[in-house]
């Protein structure tokens, strides 16, 4: 044991439990002005307690504080500040004890003015918990955060942590008692840097292992992921398979009645397959625009679409600005694209207080066609990430967005699609044109 007058090692004492509770508080980021007064208060208590018992004690009532402490704020990383107190406790006061015997050997053994040199003692221990501090600083509390996303409740790691923690204190309690401090100093010399070099070993170990297990555990996430999105797919593929198959087989029995000129017959197996009602409806406004579209497969899908806007209740414009009796480009894509987008107007304003679509088909020359469809919307839409591929603003995503008329329209020089926001109100306009 090292002989110090009184107050040198009151102070050695004192200075050693505030360094190891302030790097701490650096540590888990929780050093303030407030905290090391409420500490240095605390470590009197400690120390004046530790003189009753035993020091040895010094870093259980420590732990025992910061655990309390963290308790009382209701922390809700208690666990892993636990984990870190005790660490830091074992590791500093092993270092103090190896720094004080050097000290001791080098400078104090054989000089006999204690009042002088004793003070190099608290003053080298100042020096270790200042490099330490720059040490963590530096290099260890940047990772602190990665380590509390990685390890938020590390149970296994608080049991190693607390054994390793209550060996120390046996180990040195033991030494202290029955006072062979002395005659084995190079012993625990030894021991207390073996110590360390565990204590810091083993827990990077332990991080490292854990983020292997982690790592191979997200592989197989990812994995059983990756399967039932496949078994997702297999099975949408299968239903539009059964889907495809049927509308196949209707097509045929359609065609059938219609090369029988079975009309009426054909329109009513269209009418069951369609779900709609074939009864016959008349909007004067639509009408009287339709009349204008001379294509039989279009007049009749804007009706359907327009008639049911209508029966909805939402306040529609519609506007056909002269005959059309041909289109350029693919009477097909270019149903798809009208159906597409007044679906998509539809369910957009479906739910809304002020709803409000406006469809336009206008003819500029033989060669030129411009269809607009606009409709209201009341929260706010990024159109770059609405016009992005397999991207729905419902539910599951299930919708059909806009993404799917660029792919429509891409690589065809007979049509150009754009979209735009302005004042709540959605417009989408797709040119149509010959070569």
């Amino acid at each position: 044991m090292i002989q110090l007058t009184f107050f040198q090692s009151f102070i050695s004492d004192f200075l050693n439990i505030v360094e190891i509770i302030t790097i701490y508080r650096l540590l888990v980021k929780e050093l303030t002005v407030k905290k090391i007064l409420i500490d240095c208060g605390v470590s009197i208590i400690i120390l004046l307690i530790g003189a009753f018992i035993l020091s040895s004690f010094y870093i259980v009532l420590i732990v025992f504080y910061l655990w309390l402490f963290d308790r009382i704020k209701m922390n809700p990383y208690i666990l892993l500040n636990s984990i870190f107190a005790m660490f830091t406790a074992v590791i500093l006061s092993s270092l103090f004890d190896l720094v004080d015997h050097c000290t001791y050997v080098l400078f104090i053994q054989k000089n006999t003015d204690l009042s002088l040199v004793g003070w190099l003692i608290p003053f080298n221990d100042f020096l270790t918990a200042t490099f330490v501090n720059i040490l963590i600083l530096k290099l260890v509390r940047p990772k602190i955060n990665k380590f509390i996303e990685n390890f938020p409740r590390p149970f296994h790691l608080w049991e190693i942590t607390a054994v390793f923690f209550m060996l120390y204190v046996w180990l040195t309690a033991i030494a202290e008692k029955e006072g062979i401090a002395n005659k084995y100093a190079s012993l625990l010399l030894i021991m207390y840097f073996i110590i360390i070099i565990i204590s810091i070993v083993g827990f990077l170990n332990f991080v490292k292992s854990s983020e292997q297990n982690q790592h191979q555990q997200r592989l197989i996430d990812n994995y059983k992921a990756q399967i039932t999105s496949a078994h997702k797919i297999n099975k949408q593929y299968n239903e539009i398979r059964r889907e495809r198959h049927d509308t196949r087989n209707m097509l045929l029995s359609i065609q059938g009645y219609i090369r029988d000129h079975k009309d009426k017959e054909a329109e009513e197996l269209l009418a069951t397959f369609l779900q709609n009602n074939i009864a016959e409806k008349h909007y004067g406004e639509i009408d009287n625009a339709l009349d204008k579209i001379k294509i039989s497969g279009l007049h009749n899908l804007i009706k359907e679409k327009a008639y049911k806007i209508v029966e909805k209740g939402i306040p529609f414009s519609f506007e056909v600005n002269a005959e059309i009796d041909k289109l350029p480009g693919s009477e097909i894509k270019t149903a798809r694209i009208i159906g597409i987008l007044m679906d998509n107007a539809i369910e957009a304003t479906f739910k809304q207080a002020k709803p409000y679509i406006q469809f336009a088909l206008l003819k500029h020359s033989s060669e030129v066609y411009e269809l607009v469809i606009a409709n209201s919307i009341e929260q706010k839409l990024n159109i770059n990430t609405a016009l992005k591929f397999e991207h729905s603003t419902k539910e599951g995503h299930q919708g059909i967005g806009l993404s799917n008329v660029t792919q429509l329209v891409e690589n065809d020089d007979h049509y150009s699609f754009s979209a735009e926001v302005k004042d709540k109100v959605i417009m989408m306009t797709c040119f149509i044109q010959g070569k």
